[in-house]
């Protein structure tokens, strides 16, 4: 009796299929989850109009604004424009190679980096979503291998 490996070739064959297509959707799963995350840390650290305008009261009027702007103009700015750094995530790029699937959020407010340095707002929002992946991973997995 001889083994034929057809059989075995060809389930292993869906299997990676499978796995490719459903691999690239739970990528795109996760990459919105942590984008969603990040603006939700970007919310919690923004600043309150309350805040803003004790803070202009304690230095009274001595603000920081370009020529020719009042500080009442400049306090009304910046509490207009409090949640710029939340809503400036977004995906950039997605790159998928053989087994690799990569996934770029940036955000295009102006000192996002220095913001983002000094709150660890993306490094929260990692914590938060890191173990969401796993689980979702695993999950894929089973789903994978249960047909085998």
């Amino acid at each position: 009796m001889r083994f034929d490996p057809s059989g075995l070739n060809r389930a292993f064959d869906k299997m990676r299929d499978q796995a490719a297509s459903k691999g690239k959707t739970m990528a795109d799963v996760q990459g919105k989850d942590f984008l969603n995350e990040a603006k939700k840390q970007g919310r919690i650290i923004a600043p309150t109009p309350e805040t803003i305008t004790a803070t202009a009261k304690r230095l009274k009027g001595r603000i920081k604004r370009k020529p020719g702007i009042s500080p009442g103009k400049e306090l009304a700015r910046r509490i207009r424009a409090r949640g710029t750094f939340a809503r400036g995530w977004f995906i950039s790029n997605i790159t998928s190679e053989k087994f690799k699937i990569r996934i770029w959020i940036t955000n295009k407010s102006a000192e996002s980096e220095k913001v983002d340095q000094i709150k660890k707002v993306s490094d929260k929002a990692e914590k938060a979503t890191g173990g969401r992946f796993k689980s979702r991973l695993n999950k894929l997995a089973d789903s994978l291998t249960n047909k085998f």
